[in-house]
């Protein structure tokens, strides 16, 4: 008899904060569109098959915000699309225009003619130009955008919206007022049909820390996975924040719930040895992790044939525990499906993929046939809501088709995640690594030079608070004074919490972009702000500034002279920790294009040494026939001539507004998996040319990471005074620019 196979699917909702004060409304439309095209119709789904079991994932903030839209609290865009079009003013046209075109126009958009039409004649403008329009399509507009975010499986149940959906165009008022009411209803509907469902054991309901923080970086700020400390505080410590984060959860989900949680999704996966010590004390049984963190802490890869199937997927398809005084039970997902789900399936007919995973899955389970355990457990936890768009019918067909083919196999079984852990024997787990779903580490969010500026805008406003705190309520002796300060407190302490939620500091800075950066800066720091209007305090002046203001480009200066042998060893940090890092995040996953993790480089009073580490996931360093070459340009003041960089764009539309400068040295070098070459220098000449120098004494080595001790004699500027930049010039073309807008200045 064939070994059954556990599937534990975990789908995960979560959206940020869009109010700039906890009773306004919302600036952004996300809560209530992705309410009306996800939420639900990915629970009602079970009905279709018997066996069927699934659990899903709650940002605490998500749970409040669905309360407050069906309590009435509506988003700019809603205001417009229940407003007459004949009162529209120029500055609501505008909105419109860049705003109301805002989704997936294969998926979305194609499939309403009428809207496609509007959205190319948008699409084709040289030029806003509010007239491009009549008042009547601005309401088609509205009308169509707000559809394209309402499932279309709610036809069923509003027969309304059959006729809304089909009529495309000339929608009056009252019809986009009934727009609405189906979005409203929805919402209403939807905590009490996840309590009804969870109530049946068909579900399993899980939270996350209240507004979304990454409780590592609360609980234990100096961990080792954050690498670059410049402008960052020294004193950060929000121990009592992180409790408190889970306490407001917990509070959220018995209210919606009336029953305590078993499991947490921790904020983007984050984990640390505190943080899971503070979970289990606060009585979660479970969580869940990605592979990466699982692979840390066994000193285990997963190796994956060409298909990506696990050459053994016994370590990853086993439930564990922790072994601390306070243990919580952990599940691993297998990244690899997520990636399939979020960036791949979409691309393909929905049979096609449907059939692939489920293929994927029985290798796996046939693979486990030989294990001594008997209970075997395929995590699959992702984001349930954003890569439906890239799906045809939102990705109905596929669910239906991949839900459809497990159902029908008695040997696999869906499991709700506290079932599964109550009755299965977990493995024991030494030593839990810090780290979080992407790159392992907690890049994304602190390390890059904006994303330090605002954790080090969060601290300032933090003692700001813990200061007049201290100076005026602990030493208030009238009891109804002390009271109504206490309210006040709270409510600026509660502005804190908002603060410390991870999306900030995901969009700020590199390498994430919104679209709507702005409004997340003005966001932040108009909570940061509300802190100081709650106390009576004078903002400070800074608060006012949009924060990418504040820095320019993620660099971090050299702190001292250096000497580096060129062991070129990965773990040789120690000879270069007083050098400067030209920061090259990781994208938000798995960068196959970046030939470059990290630029080190520092001095002494004869050199200037660059160290490189090597993205090893990149196309490139897969691939000897990628010809991988690597060039510094420098340039000084002083110099007699000027050449341009000979190498040309791999794009014409990326153009680096660095690359235009004129240059007066060349320093390249190729190299593939195994060997580099030696170093060519090149000065510049007159009429815009570049002529070869010798090299004297400056050298290049490469083991594990690339290093060069470039010997200032061989550059020969005067007073050793120079600029400098460096480009990936794989293939002969520009592929990445660093930094990107700003010379890197260099004075001996």
């Amino acid at each position: 008899m064939k070994k059954k196979l556990n599937i534990a699917f975990i789908w995960h909702f979560h959206q940020p904060n869009y109010q700039p004060n906890y009773d306004s409304d919302f600036l952004l439309p996300w809560v209530r569109l992705h309410a009306s095209k996800d939420y639900l119709d990915m629970l009602k789904r079970i009905d279709k098959f018997e066996n069927l079991k699934l659990n899903f994932n709650f940002s605490s903030v998500l749970l409040g915000d669905l309360q407050k839209y069906a309590k009435g609290y509506k988003d700019i865009h809603l205001w417009l699309l229940i407003k007459d079009v004949s009162e529209l003013t120029f500055q609501d046209k505008i909105f419109i225009l860049n705003n109301y075109f805002d989704l997936n126009y294969k998926n979305m958009v194609l499939k309403r003619p009428y809207f496609t039409e509007l959205y190319n004649k948008r699409a084709n403008a040289k030029a806003i130009n509010t007239q491009m329009f009549t008042s009547q399509q601005y309401g088609d507009i509205m009308a169509n955008f707000t559809l394209c975010w309402i499932d279309e499986s709610f036809r069923d149940d509003y027969p309304i919206l059959n006729e809304l959906f089909d009529k495309q165009k000339d929608y009056t008022l009252e019809d986009r007022k009934k727009i609405y009411e189906i979005q409203l209803d929805i919402i209403k509907r939807i905590l009490v049909e996840y309590k009804n469902y969870q109530d049946k054991n068909k579900i399993e309901v899980s939270l996350s820390p209240y507004y979304h923080p990454i409780l590592p970086l609360l609980l234990d700020f100096k961990n080792k996975e954050i690498k670059n400390y410049e402008n960052l505080p020294t004193n950060l410590s929000y121990v009592q924040d992180a409790k408190d984060q889970i306490d407001l959860a917990i509070k959220k989900y018995t209210e919606i719930f009336d029953k305590k949680p078993n499991g947490i999704w921790l904020s983007e996966q984050c984990i640390c040895s505190k943080t899971a010590d503070l979970i289990a004390k606060k009585g979660f049984n479970w969580t869940v992790l990605d592979e990466g963190i699982l692979s840390k802490s066994i000193k285990k890869e997963f190796p994956r044939d060409f298909e990506g199937n696990l050459e053994n997927p016994f370590a990853l398809n086993v439930n564990y525990r922790t072994k601390a005084k306070n243990p919580v039970n952990i599940l691993f997902a297998d990244s690899f499906f997520s990636n399939l789900l979020n960036f791949g399936y979409g691309n393909y007919d929905y049979k096609v993929a449907a059939n692939d995973m489920y293929e994927k899955i029985k290798t796996i389970q046939s693979k486990l046939q030989s294990s001594p355990k008997e209970d075997h457990l395929l995590t699959i936890a992702l984001d349930g809501e954003n890569c439906w768009e890239t799906y045809q019918n939102d990705g109905s067909d596929f669910l239906d088709a991949l839900y459809g083919l497990i159902n029908s196999d008695s040997s696999l079984e869906t499991v709700l995640v506290n079932d599964f852990i109550e009755q299965s024997k977990p493995e024991i787990i030494e030593n839990l690594k810090a780290g979080s779903w992407i790159n392992r580490n907690f890049d994304l969010w602190i390390g890059e030079s904006t994303k330090n500026i605002a954790w080090l805008y969060l601290a300032s406003v933090t003692n700001d608070y813990l200061k007049f705190k201290k100076e005026n309520y602990e030493t208030l002796t009238d009891s109804k004074k002390k009271k109504e300060l206490k309210k006040l407190l709270e409510l600026a302490h509660r502005e804190l919490l908002v603060c410390q939620g991870s999306d900030w500091y995901w969009w700020y800075g590199e390498p994430n972009e919104s679209r709507s950066d702005g409004i997340f800066d003005f966001l932040y720091r108009t909570h940061l702000m509300n802190v100081y209007q709650f106390l009576g305090l004078d903002v400070p002046q800074y608060l006012t500034v949009p924060l990418a203001n504040a820095t320019t480009r993620p660099l971090r200066n050299p702190v001292g002279e250096i000497s580096p042998g060129l062991s070129c060893c990965i773990d040789s940090k120690k000879e270069w920790e007083n050098a400067g890092l030209i920061f090259v995040p990781d994208g938000p996953t798995s960068n196959i294009n970046r030939l470059i993790k990290n630029i080190y480089f520092g001095f002494d009073k004869k050199n200037i040494y660059f160290r490189f580490e090597l993205n090893k996931n990149s196309i490139k360093m897969q691939y000897n026939q990628i010809e991988k070459q690597i060039a510094i340009y420098f340039t000084s003041d002083k110099s007699s001539c000027y050449s341009p960089v000979r190498f040309v764009s791999k794009n014409e539309n990326t153009i680096y507004p660095i690359i235009k400068n004129q240059f007066s040295r060349e320093l390249r070098f190729v190299f593939d998996n195994k060997h580099v070459s030696k170093l060519y220098l090149n000065k510049s000449c007159p009429w815009g040319l570049w002529t070869s120098t010798l090299i004297k004494n400056s050298k290049i080595a490469y083991n594990e990471v690339l290093e060069l001790k470039v010997a200032l004699s061989d550059l020969d500027f005067p007073d050793n005074e120079f600029s400098f930049f460096i480009i990936d010039l794989s293939n002969e073309l520009i592929n990445e620019a660093y930094p990107q807008d700003a010379l890197i200045d260099f004075k001996n």
